[in-house]
């Protein structure tokens, strides 16, 4: 007598081992969202840090140039910058023309926008004149996931 499977209780196996990994894939794909959604949430919450950190220390830029304030903005769906405005050495003013310091770029089909287009943070106080919102959309999909920069300068994740 011999000992072994048949084909069709191969078949079987194959079949249940198929099925099994289409529902394992299909259960991944709400993980795969909120992964991609966190990070860029992250990514953006961290510049902004940034930004408001270099106007806390009074960092000048390598260009030689005075800076008056740091921000960031985004420059379109899935681009963002982080800048300083120049100060104006003969009134002492503060400018009104971006200098980059950094341009990133939000990964895995993530895009961004915001209702107001810049924040930034005043040399040395780190203060800034309004509340900022960051929105972030995976792949099409609306979605609630944002930053925020309250008035005070606190960042946070919603």
């Amino acid at each position: 007598m011999k000992k072994g499977f048949t084909l069709l209780e191969l078949m079987v196996i194959i079949g249940i081992i198929g099925i099994m990994t289409g529902v394992g894939l299909v259960s991944l794909s709400p993980a795969k969202k909120h992964y991609a959604l966190k990070s860029a949430q992250d990514e953006v919450t961290a510049a902004i840090k940034l930004a408001q950190s270099y106007a806390l220390q009074g960092k000048m830029p390598s260009s030689g140039d005075i800076a008056c304030a740091y921000g960031f903005y985004l420059v379109n769906d899935s681009t963002y910058q982080i800048f300083y405005y120049k100060k104006n050495t003969t009134d002492g003013s503060c400018g009104t023309t971006e200098n980059k310091v950094e341009e990133n770029t939000l990964k895995n089909a993530v895009t961004a926008h915001s209702p107001q287009s810049r924040v930034y943070f005043m040399i040395p106080s780190g203060q800034m004149n309004l509340n900022y919102s960051v929105y972030f959309d995976y792949a099409g999909v609306n979605t609630t996931s944002n930053v925020i920069v309250d008035s005070g300068g606190l960042v946070t994740e919603n």
